[in-house]
């Protein structure tokens, strides 16, 4: 079974101290942070970046912006 179907009191606790009101940059700007991410070889950013890109761009069950 995958690890990411698993929801982990402390992601729950994380999700809930984010506020809802906070918009996702747009695809354009991810692209271009990921993308200065990889090349800087932050690979911690470059994951958290590559999601956000992807529910951005609706390739998630996550809203897209």
């Amino acid at each position: 079974m995958s690890t990411a179907l698993v929801h982990r009191p402390t992601e729950n606790a994380a999700l809930r101290s984010v506020p809802h009101n906070v918009r996702t940059p747009p695809a354009v700007v991810l692209a271009d942070l990921l993308i200065e991410a990889r090349h800087a070889g932050d690979r911690y950013g470059a994951r958290i970046l590559d999601c956000m890109l992807d529910r951005a761009l609706g390739l998630t069950a996550g809203e897209a912006s």
